[in-house]
């Protein structure tokens, strides 16, 4: 936040997907430190033991819209191995941005919720390939190719085409595995599926904040 000029001060909510600690690890002592509401599903909030106490938690379910300070937000259910986890499309106005990471399976309801976004933020984890091959137990291989694992970049290319659009303007690559992946295959991969669509497209780093992005 300091990167990109902003404090937790200004935070008005934290909306979390599911209870893995690489997404809930330091939510905990956020919230409490500045007393910011948390949105979460209650199958989140009763498996997320790391939590801790929260002072302020609004329950959301998906297919259920909130609606925070001009925004939207739609949570809908994500195949993954967790308990109740969600994804979100967020609106704001006349724009729409969709959200799509930490799930195995991309279903009907997925493509669908997601069309005419003008911003996506895509799970493109891994290369089916180099997860073969690479250095992980076999049963986390599997657990990350299920249906209740994580989108290879060959998923989410294959997502990519069937909800593209002339209005998309800019599509975010997400969630990519540092040790199954590497950034110029997913990147060629999701550019393939794009074909003559020409949104911005970039990658995000689990180790530094993307810039400010206008919509």
């Amino acid at each position: 936040m300091k990167f990109i000029d902003r404090t937790p001060e200004e935070l008005d909510a934290v909306f979390l997907t599911h209870e893995h600690s690489d997404h809930i690890g330091g939510v905990g002592p956020l919230v409490r430190k500045y007393s910011i509401p948390l949105y979460a599903t209650n199958g989140t909030i009763q498996a997320g033991k790391k939590l801790g106490s929260v002072p302020v938690f609004n329950p959301i379910r998906a297919g259920e819209t909130v609606q925070l300070n001009g925004l939207d937000i739609e949570p809908y259910t994500t195949s993954h191995d967790a308990q109740e986890s969600v994804a979100y499309v967020i609106r704001c106005q006349n724009r729409k941005l969709g959200h799509a990471t930490d799930m195995g399976l991309v279903t009907n309801e997925v493509r669908e919720i997601l069309k005419n976004s003008h911003v996506l933020l895509l799970e493109s984890n891994h290369d089916v390939e180099m997860l073969d091959v690479g250095p992980y137990p076999w049963a986390l291989k599997q657990r990350i190719k299920s249906n209740l694992g994580h989108l290879s970049n060959e998923a989410c290319g294959e997502l990519l085409t069937a909800i593209k659009h002339e209005n998309l303007q800019r599509v975010i690559l997400m969630h990519l595995s540092q040790t199954n992946n590497h950034p110029d295959i997913a990147h060629i991969t999701a550019l393939q599926a794009l074909g003559s669509h020409t949104p911005v497209l970039s990658l995000a780093d689990q180790a530094q904040p993307t810039e400010l992005i206008e919509v």
